[in-house]
């Protein structure tokens, strides 16, 4: 993600791509925040209101054990939004309920992108009240459930927002840029709400994250997100590109048991080509016999063209010309293909003992007739490849695990405002 991008980005869009990467990082280290929960998540310390630290575990004591968390009104900047209910190491103030209430939210609707289609059937009835319904998590109110997974969204993202600053990265101009674009009555924010028909920046964002949030809440809650977000990617590809050939080696002589399980680990992954002829009315579903026959007309007409030629450049440039396939503009390549990959026929076809470089032929799939070039085995066989992203994986969340068990942050007692937006919620 350029920053310039985050620039030009509608609110809509910021919430999408913060909801995609809440999904990457959930499947990247394991740390379930949506769904069913069998263990405990990650600790932070909990005080109640002065009193001694209560018992561990957000949620679950007597400063967050309650039934609500509901204030029956709430203005940006009141008491209730401005009061600060976590400190870092330092007893600095780190994060006000205003803040708290957009990962509130964030975690709500990164829940219904993944779940929505069937949340009644977990219990969740998104016109009601959520501090009146018992969520998936035993004990747990969904108000209780997405707050907890918003204070633990925040926990990771100030850490890694505090070690991008502890390495020396800071926001950029665009950055900078951006944050103070929110509050300009005549920006591209302002324009942004003025389209969605909302007549004042602050008006926008309280009907996303709700009545008690202000822009500086937003630029808050942006100024960690964009540190976290950037310096976790830059990372994550460090990690990844210092991964040896050896230390590959390592781990899988660490975990051979369970990989010589998997017999598909054995297969090399090959690299093909191909132009697809779609029948007319397929993607409607209103194909026909006649229209799957000229497909195969029109297949065998541009094999024949190719024959006059038989290159991969010239091969490249049909499919540019005639494919149907989203890869025309990448000459159809595939690269890694691994057993099962692929459709039946065409993984059958490319599979073939007897499959040598530079094999060309005509395949009738589901998709429709596909002209196949074999380009030959990939560099990486499969095995490796396997290998080498499970270590990444590993090596990653072990690396985010660290810098998330590292922070020394303290939660403290929340007076979280409950308020039934969703209805009104149009983006």
């Amino acid at each position: 993600m350029e920053n310039q991008e985050k620039q030009r980005l509608p609110l809509w869009a910021i919430i999408l791509i913060v909801i995609l990467f809440v999904a990457l990082t959930v499947a990247i280290v394991l740390l379930i925040v949506n769904g069913s929960r069998d263990t405990q998540p990650t600790q932070t310390t909990v005080e109640t209101d002065g009193a001694e630290p209560a018992a561990s575990g957000y949620g679950n004591n007597t400063s967050t054990a309650l039934t609500s968390y509901s204030v029956s009104e709430a203005l940006p900047n009141d008491e209730n939004m401005a009061a600060v209910i976590a400190v870092n190491k330092d007893s600095e103030a780190c994060l006000t309920n205003g803040e708290l209430q957009i990962y509130y939210w964030i975690e709500f609707y990164s829940f219904m992108n993944s779940y929505g289609t069937y949340a009644s059937s977990l219990g969740l009835d998104y016109t009601a009240p959520l501090s009146e319904q018992t969520s998936v998590m035993e004990g747990y109110t969904w108000e209780q459930y997405f707050l907890e997974a918003a204070t633990l969204r925040y926990a990771e993202n100030y850490a890694l927002a505090q070690a991008a600053i502890d390495s020396g990265i800071t926001l950029t101009e665009e950055d900078e840029e951006a944050l103070a674009d929110l509050e300009d009555p005549n920006g591209t924010f302002a324009k942004e709400a003025a389209d969605y028909g909302y007549d004042s920046n602050d008006a926008y964002l309280q009907a996303n994250f709700g009545a008690g949030v202000s822009v500086a809440d937003y630029q808050n809650y942006l100024r960690t997100y964009y540190l976290a977000y950037d310096y976790y990617f830059t990372q994550q590809t460090a990690i990844e590109a210092a991964l040896t050939a050896e230390e590959i080696e390592a781990y899988y002589d660490e975990n051979a048991e369970s990989y010589e399980q998997n017999g598909t680990l054995k297969s090399d992954t090959i690299d093909v080509r191909h132009i697809l002829i779609m029948p007319e009315g397929y993607e409607d579903d209103t194909a026909t016999d006649e229209t799957w026959a000229a497909a195969e007309q029109e297949a065998n007409r541009i094999y024949a063209l190719w024959l006059e030629n038989p290159t991969v450049e010239y091969f490249i440039e049909l499919c540019a010309e005639e494919s149907d396939d989203g890869t025309a503009s990448t000459g159809g390549l595939y690269d890694g293909v691994y057993p099962g990959d692929m459709v039946t026929e065409f993984n059958d076809w490319c599979f073939d003992q007897s499959r040598k470089n530079g094999d060309v032929e005509i395949v009738k799939t589901s998709f429709g007739y596909h002209i196949i070039y074999f380009s030959g085995l990939s560099l990486t066989s499969y095995r490796d490849y396997m290998l080498e992203n499970a270590l990444r994986t590993e090596t990653v969340e072990n690396w985010y695990n660290e810098q998330v068990e590292a922070i020394d942050l303290k939660v403290l007692t929340t007076k979280y405002v409950e308020k039934d937006m969703v209805l009104n919620h149009s983006h």
